[in-house]
């Protein structure tokens, strides 16, 4: 009986894949597909035939392969484990926010108890001009605030909750938007949210979230600075 150095493993085996399938759909572990091979190679070997015998090269190969298939679901397992430990210490470490004020992209205002809200701006270059614009929830702008010029880099800015004819507004969530120009030319600027982190949302697939007074869900990679 002629034997070929991929009998014993099968032509549906791992013998080219990471990891092996039950037909249950779970992966199998290490000593179990260590077994199935040696089950495998002892039936092949009862009834081989005397005249044409498995010569060693053949069985050789067969047990590197299962080697090779071993470790990489070894490898697999470690990386897994890796994994899960990387991400339960970001999600401590994450905790350690909690009450913090952050800053992060995004254009939210929030007037909460009579407290001015600040925001800030990260501006690309020298600017002549800089005005914000405050916009309530439907998105009407209720006030405007000259900046003047500006230097690249960060600014931050309060408001203090009241319109332009100096009325005080209510509690709640507010937007800005930002004009800037330079030479005559619009200039590039993005926004930031100043914020405080109020809670902490582990998820499995994109890891840890922060949760903002803004309402807005942060990666801490996301944060520019923290206060």
């Amino acid at each position: 009986m002629t034997v070929n150095s991929t009998s014993v493993l099968g032509a549906n085996s791992a013998t080219t894949t990471p990891s092996t399938k039950k037909s249950s759909g779970t992966t199998e572990t290490p000593q179990e597909i260590q077994d199935r091979f040696m089950s495998l190679l002892v039936a092949q070997l009862k009834n081989q035939d005397p005249l044409q015998p498995m010569d060693n090269a053949a069985v050789t190969s067969q047990m590197a392969q299962l080697n090779t298939v071993t470790g990489i679901n070894n490898l697999n397992t470690t990386m897994q484990n890796m994994a899960s430990s990387f991400a339960a210490s970001q999600t401590v470490n994450a905790t350690s926010l909690l009450g913090r004020t952050i800053m992060v992209n995004g254009n939210d205002l929030t007037l909460s108890g009579g407290k001015p809200a600040d925001g800030a701006l990260d501006v690309q270059q020298a600017t002549d001009a800089v005005s914000v614009a405050v916009l309530n929830g439907a998105g009407k702008t209720v006030r405007t605030m000259d900046m003047g010029a500006l230097a690249q880099g960060t600014h931050q800015f309060s408001w203090d909750g009241k319109d332009d004819s100096g009325n005080t507004l209510p509690d709640g969530q507010y937007t800005f938007a930002v004009s800037a120009s330079a030479a005559g030319q619009k200039a590039a600027v993005n926004t930031l949210d100043i914020t405080s982190v109020v809670g902490l949302q582990n998820d499995p697939t994109t890891g840890s979230k922060l949760l903002t007074a803004a309402g807005t869900q942060v990666a801490v990679s996301d944060i520019k600075q923290i206060f």
